[in-house]
């Protein structure tokens, strides 16, 4: 990190954990997530029974009821294949598998599929060097420091750079930083996970196929296999991301995992070479022990122990394949991990590692069961229930926020603001009001108005948009009352494209209304990160600064006070 980039980050770090004032973007705002509509993907999969393809429904019933017993998981949706067929799909509580969801580090593999078109062209190798696919980007000097770093370097992750995701949000040239970031050891020589790597994949895509990462698999991939409705950020310079930022439906994810498993082949036609596939699955780099038990290939990370291939985000998207049967496991989640650390792949490989026969007797019974379990976990086969008194304590009024926190309070879960450079002006007021026979929260803030229904007992879905920034979320509610029997409305707000989840609680304390919010991922998580930083002497002396100090137990109260805030309100007109 640089003097400059060092003084731009803490002074972003310094602008969040400052909870009486309004984050004040370091960048000025530019609108990234359009509305993307839900709908079904395009060329699906066949729908067939597990049976047919040699697995029990009952062993996936088990499977399903493990991972809804896990609260730790916080699982989303799952999708299981075999042979290109699907034998089960299930979305959790208010999650739609027909939402395009955003993948943070998953899509590097799709960037992997993107090099491996360029080098099937002959339009790149992997060992063409940086300096030469960006010459006259840089001095002789920065071409002389460069020199070796490949392709390839990029792909395994052993480039060297140091230049990381949170400089990236307060850059403009993420190309120019990269190429003139200082080195950690040779290039080759040692990994060290970064998804600026991923994005200078991208920019390589840019130079190499003279168009976007989005238009050139568009052409190659995306439009031969039915995947639409694709939208991947772009840096301030308009390069795909890379590394994150990719929305993309369940089902189109899968597809991808397929091509893979099937050596490049879609649907009997190639699209990319067994070749480039076999080194991509090749184990190039072994990470460190803690991140899981897979090493790494090209952008594509490969079973140790088991031969598998997966694509992994964090917080728990995965597409999970088994080479040996052809089977893969697809699925998302809103889980505190990076990499695969969670117990989630124990459980995976428990019940999908082994041998399964080609096909099994239909099982009528144990289909029917498998199909109830599967109405069971999505919200939506609930029915609506009616608000009842315990409504009226909260309708028709309106709440002023009279608390100096409010100004850095906001409806947008706190990372989602942080990804999108998209900042709260903060909540002014609160109110409660019925339409169409259910609760509607209105949320003022000081530059905004939000309005949405609530769904008791069935899920309400709207469209929020947040500055240009337009989000598909779930609200759930119910009307209840706290241990000293205050009426409490408590909604959660899932944002079904993302991993994040705002909850709002709605305390009645006498004449003032409390208004409690936190959100998933959210103080656990976070507070680890932060305590993993302040072990950094990279990043130690920036959280002194900002955050007042760098003990654990601090730590997490500061987090605590930004993601989980307790804002007092005064009933308006009082």
């Amino acid at each position: 990190m640089n003097l400059t980039t060092a003084s731009r980050t803490f002074q972003l770090l310094n602008r969040i954990m400052d909870v009486r004032v309004s984050t004040e973007p370091f960048l000025p705002p530019v609108p990234e997530k359009p509305a993307i509509p839900l709908e079904a993907a395009r060329q699906p999969f066949p729908r067939v029974t597990p049976e047919s393809q040699g697995i029990s429904s009952r062993h996936i019933r088990n499977f399903l009821e493990e991972l809804e017993r896990g609260r730790d998981l916080y699982t989303q949706d799952v999708m299981i294949l075999r042979s290109g067929k699907v034998v089960c799909e299930a979305a959790f509580g208010a999650q739609d598998l027909r939402a395009a969801k955003y993948t943070f580090s998953a899509c590097k593999s799709v960037v992997s599929l993107a090099i491996g078109l360029l080098v099937d062209d002959g339009a790149l190798s992997v060992q063409d060097e940086l300096a030469d696919i960006f010459d006259g980007d840089g001095s002789a000097s920065l071409r002389r420091r460069l020199k070796g770093m490949t392709v390839e370097d990029l792909l395994t992750m052993r480039s060297g750079v140091l230049f990381t995701e949170a400089e990236a949000l307060t850059e403009t040239d993420w190309t120019r930083r990269f190429l003139s970031d200082s080195l950690k050891g040779e290039p080759g020589a040692e990994f060290a996970y970064s998804s600026l790597n991923t994005y200078m994949l991208s920019a390589v895509v840019c130079r190499r196929a003279g168009k976007s990462l989005t238009e050139f698999l568009r052409e190659r991939l995306f439009d031969p296999m039915g995947i639409t409705d694709i939208h991947w950020e772009t840096c301030p310079k308009g390069i795909e991301k890379g590394g994150w930022g990719l929305y993309i439906r369940a089902e189109d994810l899968a597809k991808l995992g397929q091509l893979v498993m099937d050596g490049g082949l879609w649907q009997g036609r190639r699209l990319l070479s067994r070749e480039y596939l076999a080194a991509a699955l090749t184990a190039h780099a072994q990470p460190p022990a803690e991140t899981g038990d897979f090493n790494y290939g090209y952008q594509i990370w490969v079973g140790r122990h088991e031969n598998t291939f997966l694509f992994n985000g964090m917080l728990g998207q995965n597409v999970l394949g088994f080479l040996d049967t052809g089977i893969i496991v697809l699925t998302h989640a809103g889980a505190d991990t990076d990499f695969q650390e969670s117990r989630y792949f124990e459980i995976v490989s428990r019940y999908f590692g082994g041998a399964f026969p080609a096909r099994l007797p239909e099982d009528a019974a144990a289909q029917e069961e498998l199909s109830a379990r599967i109405r069971a976990l999505s919200a939506y086969s609930r029915e609506t229930e009616p608000a009842g008194a315990a409504a009226a304590p909260f309708l028709n009024r309106s709440f002023t926020v009279r608390d100096r926190r409010a100004a850095s309070a906001g409806l947008l879960p706190l990372a989602l603001q942080a990804l999108y450079n998209c900042y709260t002006a903060g909540v002014s007021s609160v109110a409660v009001s019925i339409k169409g026979g259910l609760p509607e929260l209105i949320y003022r803030e000081a530059d905004a108005l939000y309005r949405f229904p609530v769904g008791l007992g069935r899920p309400a879905v709207t469209r929020l948009d947040f500055h240009g920034n337009v989000f598909h979320a779930a609200a759930l509610g119910r009307f209840t009352c706290d241990e000293e029997d205050r009426p409490v409305f408590r909604i959660r707000l899932e944002f079904i494209e993302t991993p994040c989840v705002r909850i709002i609680k709605l305390v009645l304390d006498g004449d003032r209304l409390l208004l409690r919010q936190t959100e998933t991922p959210g103080i656990p998580y976070i507070s680890g990160k932060l305590c993993q930083a302040a072990q950094s002497p990279l990043y130690r002396p920036l959280l002194l600064v900002a955050a007042g100090g760098t003990e654990e137990d601090f730590l997490i109260f500061r987090t605590q006070q930004i993601l989980s805030p307790e804002l007092i309100c005064e009933e308006s007109g009082r």
